[in-house]
């Protein structure tokens, strides 16, 4: 049986879906030692990135994560001297070392913010 619609449940369920909206998560990077924090974006910003990522490009993955981890937005323009990158965006695989396994790492938890991961497990089975 439904249950009748009523305006403090709808108020409530809203409340909560804004608490819902803030979603953080941490990665623990073997290359630098220490865990990256991951933020959820909004949904359309999201997927204005992924429609950029052609392929899983290492530029479009470097977007998404730049976006996603608050770390890369920090003294932009002393890591960009010291990593020797010409654009923001290319800060997070020159810190990574280029390690393509905690790339793609990393954009499967940002993945899972949006519900992703579950579509991956409904098509293996």
């Amino acid at each position: 049986m439904i249950k009748k619609a009523n305006l403090a449940d709808i108020i409530a369920r809203k409340k909560q879906g804004e608490l819902d909206k803030f979603q953080v998560a941490y990665y623990d990077s073997e290359t630098l030692g220490m865990q990256i924090e991951i933020r959820k974006i909004p949904l359309s910003k999201y997927m204005n990135l992924v429609e950029n990522i052609d392929g899983e490009t290492v530029h479009g993955m470097n977007a998404l994560i730049y976006e996603c981890c608050p770390m890369f937005k920090e003294n932009v323009k002393e890591a960009m001297e010291i990593y020797e990158v010409g654009e923001p965006m290319d800060l997070p695989s020159a810190v990574l070392e280029d390690q393509l396994n905690e790339i793609k790492d990393i954009v499967e938890i940002i993945n899972t913010f949006y519900g992703l991961d579950k579509i991956g497990e409904d098509i293996k089975n």
